[in-house]
């Protein structure tokens, strides 16, 4: 619960934080200049994330099962293994955007004009490369308090350099800057803070070697994490790239500012799958079956109703939120709002139960569920898309969400079913 409270705080910072740069930039670009800094971020977000590793889940998993079955030079690797495997393909995926935007970048929805910018927005991918493990380090060192002021140094940063820009009159090139400056404070600092946390966590010895050699297992878990990744990233940025194509900036601008709306719903319930997943590992690894689906039965209560409230509350409001995060030149993003609702609310009223399967090692359900959801988002996007534009991508939007959520159900099923073979460990 501790973790949760912690881990809540930290989205209630990224959450204000997000809307209030999204108010502060839609107002300092307009709808055509928010549509070009959302290709930017996409292309950036698309090649990063395709290749990258997160290794968070990872060390959550394995490195505590190092911990509590006292093999803590095992754990340091684990963890050493993750960062660099993240680190380094983070500066391999730059080198990727730098290739893509100087050779291709008409092709990608960047003009000429933007490509010197599209360079700089590139390095956020490296400063953000390591920063999902390092808060799994401080939560299984239980500092996550540490990372909440870094996360809050580098959203003040971020947001107070907008607040000059907007009033000082700047325009995309101090938008960008302010974006890369806030990434640097907090990807920089929580692998500070991840470094020294490591021995309060059972991680002893994570600079004092090189090795990188892990558990075959483990292998195997990131080689499906990076799937599982590799379509999430196609998913989280292909709209964005064929609504430029088939309906221009303008309609890439509305779809994208009402999809960060619905996004900012799915923040709330980050911390509550961040705690509980943990949570989840510890009572499996112990053999605590029964634990278990206790734990798994109030958080699914937990995340269900504050779905149905916190998505039942956006329904209703979408139109006064869409004006008053926007303003006026964005009116045509509160009918996108009220349609991506539907898919936000499917996945996150059961997100409690979806990490349940990934908490004990297994990666295949989550990756079965973004293959599938990106399959149907692609073909709807494809066949909506030109006929509808933003509104297309929005039914797209949220059919993506909710065919994951229906090809996740089958495998927590099964998950809570072996859960009673379970023998708990003297």
């Amino acid at each position: 619960m501790r973790q949760t409270l912690w881990m809540g705080a930290i989205t209630s910072v990224q959450l204000l934080g997000g809307l209030a740069q999204l108010t502060i930039s839609a107002r300092i670009l307009g709808p055509e200049g928010f549509g070009v800094l959302a290709v930017i971020i996409a292309v950036a977000m698309l090649i990063h994330g395709l290749l990258a590793v997160p290794g968070s889940e990872a060390i959550t998993t394995f490195v505590t099962r190092a911990v509590a079955e006292e093999r803590p030079q095992e754990a340091s690797r684990i963890l050493r293994f993750t960062m660099a495997a993240s680190l380094g393909l983070s500066l391999i995926a730059y080198a990727v955007i730098a290739g893509l935007v100087l050779m291709a970048g008409s092709l990608l929805g960047i003009e000429d004009a933007h490509r010197d910018l599209a360079l700089m927005y590139g390095v956020v991918g490296i400063f953000l490369a390591t920063r999902t493990e390092s808060l799994a380090v401080l939560r299984l060192s239980d500092r996550v308090s540490l990372g909440l002021v870094i996360i809050l140094a580098g959203v003040l940063t971020r947001v107070t350099l907008l607040g000059i820009v907007w009033l000082k009159g700047g325009g995309l090139f101090e938008v960008v800057l302010a974006h890369i400056a806030g990434v640097v404070v907090s990807g920089a600092g929580m692998l500070v803070a991840a470094t020294v946390s490591a021995p309060r966590a059972g991680i002893t010895g994570f600079l004092s070697s090189l090795s990188l050699k892990v558990p075959p297992d483990v292998v195997r878990f990131q080689t499906g994490v990076f799937g599982r990744s590799t379509f999430s990233t196609l998913a989280y940025n292909v709209d964005t790239l064929l609504v430029a194509q088939f309906a221009g900036v303008a309609d890439v601008g509305l779809y994208r500012a009402a999809r960060q709306i619905t996004e900012t719903g799915h923040y709330p319930f980050q911390p509550l799958k961040d705690g509980v997943q943990l949570q989840y590992s510890r009572q499996w690894y112990s053999g605590q079956g029964g634990a278990l689906r206790r734990t798994s039965l109030l958080f699914s209560l937990v995340s269900l109703g504050s779905a149905v409230a916190l998505f039942g509350l956006l329904a209703i409001f979408h139109q006064p939120i869409a004006w008053f995060l926007l303003g006026e030149e964005f009116a045509g993003a509160a009918p996108l709002l009220l349609v991506m609702i539907f898919g936000a609310f499917a996945v996150n009223g059961i997100s409690a139960l979806a990490v349940l399967p990934t908490a004990v090692g297994r990666v295949w359900p989550s990756l079965a569920g973004e293959m599938g959801g990106l399959a149907v988002f692609v073909a709807v996007l494809v066949w909506l898309v030109p006929l509808r534009g933003a509104e297309g991508a929005a039914w797209a939007n949220t059919t993506y969400y909710g065919v994951i959520a229906l090809i996740l159900v089958p495998f927590i099923i099964s998950t809570l079913r072996q859960s009673r073979r379970l023998r708990q460990k003297p």
